[in-house]
Protein backbone atom coordinates (compact mmCIF):
# COMPACT_ATOMS: atom_id res chain seq x y z
CA UNK A 1 0.00 0.00 0.00
CA UNK A 2 3.02 2.42 0.80
CA UNK A 3 4.75 2.24 -2.79
CA UNK A 4 5.46 4.83 -4.41
CA UNK A 5 4.77 5.18 -8.47
CA UNK A 6 7.78 5.31 -10.20
CA UNK A 7 8.65 6.29 -13.64
CA UNK A 8 8.97 2.98 -14.91
CA UNK A 9 8.00 3.09 -18.70
CA UNK A 10 8.26 6.59 -19.58
CA UNK A 11 10.33 7.36 -22.00
CA UNK A 12 12.16 10.98 -22.96
CA UNK A 13 10.52 12.93 -25.64
CA UNK A 14 12.47 13.30 -28.82
CA UNK A 15 11.41 14.85 -31.63
CA UNK A 16 10.61 13.37 -35.22
CA UNK A 17 13.96 13.30 -36.56
CA UNK A 18 15.19 11.04 -33.45
CA UNK A 19 17.55 14.03 -32.06
CA UNK A 20 19.68 13.99 -35.25
CA UNK A 21 19.38 17.60 -36.38
CA UNK A 22 19.19 18.89 -32.42
CA UNK A 23 22.90 20.28 -33.00
CA UNK A 24 21.87 21.94 -36.38
CA UNK A 25 18.97 23.97 -34.98
CA UNK A 26 21.68 25.19 -31.90
CA UNK A 27 24.20 26.28 -34.68
CA UNK A 28 21.41 28.24 -36.56
CA UNK A 29 20.50 29.81 -33.25
CA UNK A 30 23.52 30.70 -32.63
CA UNK A 31 24.15 32.60 -35.82
CA UNK A 32 21.28 34.60 -35.25
CA UNK A 33 21.48 38.43 -37.03
CA UNK A 34 23.76 37.05 -39.37
CA UNK A 35 23.27 36.92 -43.34
CA UNK A 36 22.72 33.38 -44.90
CA UNK A 37 21.97 31.60 -48.14
CA UNK A 38 19.54 28.75 -47.31
CA UNK A 39 19.57 26.51 -50.67
CA UNK A 40 16.12 24.76 -50.63
CA UNK A 41 14.11 21.83 -52.71
CA UNK A 42 10.44 21.54 -53.71
CA UNK A 43 10.01 18.07 -54.84
CA UNK A 44 6.69 17.57 -57.22
CA UNK A 45 6.54 21.66 -57.55
CA UNK A 46 6.21 22.43 -61.37
CA UNK A 47 6.68 25.86 -60.52
CA UNK A 48 9.98 26.61 -58.81
CA UNK A 49 11.69 22.60 -57.95
CA UNK A 50 14.81 24.59 -56.45
CA UNK A 51 15.40 27.86 -54.76
CA UNK A 52 17.67 30.01 -53.06
CA UNK A 53 16.48 32.64 -50.50
CA UNK A 54 19.05 35.24 -49.05
CA UNK A 55 18.40 37.25 -45.56
CA UNK A 56 19.28 37.80 -42.57
CA UNK A 57 18.35 34.82 -39.75
CA UNK A 58 15.86 36.35 -37.60
CA UNK A 59 14.87 33.48 -35.28
CA UNK A 60 14.57 29.72 -35.24
CA UNK A 61 12.36 26.62 -34.26
CA UNK A 62 11.98 23.16 -34.18
CA UNK A 63 11.42 22.66 -37.82
CA UNK A 64 11.69 26.21 -39.10
CA UNK A 65 13.68 29.68 -39.62
CA UNK A 66 12.67 33.05 -40.21
CA UNK A 67 14.54 34.76 -42.12
CA UNK A 68 14.54 38.91 -43.33
CA UNK A 69 15.93 40.35 -46.74
CA UNK A 70 17.12 44.01 -45.71
CA UNK A 71 16.40 45.22 -49.02
CA UNK A 72 12.81 44.84 -49.68
CA UNK A 73 11.98 44.30 -45.74
CA UNK A 74 10.30 40.62 -46.51
CA UNK A 75 10.22 38.58 -43.82
CA UNK A 76 9.84 34.43 -44.98
CA UNK A 77 9.66 31.70 -42.92
CA UNK A 78 11.08 28.26 -44.25
CA UNK A 79 10.57 25.09 -43.38
CA UNK A 80 14.35 22.71 -42.44
CA UNK A 81 12.01 19.53 -44.44
CA UNK A 82 12.54 21.63 -47.89
CA UNK A 83 16.49 22.76 -46.58
CA UNK A 84 19.45 21.08 -48.52
CA UNK A 85 22.42 23.46 -46.85
CA UNK A 86 22.92 27.11 -45.70
CA UNK A 87 25.76 29.34 -46.32
CA UNK A 88 26.43 31.64 -43.47
CA UNK A 89 28.39 35.23 -43.83
CA UNK A 90 29.61 35.82 -40.10
CA UNK A 91 29.50 39.10 -39.12
CA UNK A 92 31.74 39.07 -35.41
Amino acid sequence: MGEAKGCVGRRKRRDRTGGRNASFRRWIKSVKGNLATFYLTYPNNSQWNARTVQGVIVSSGSDYVIIMDEATGRTEMLLYRNLDYVTIDLIY
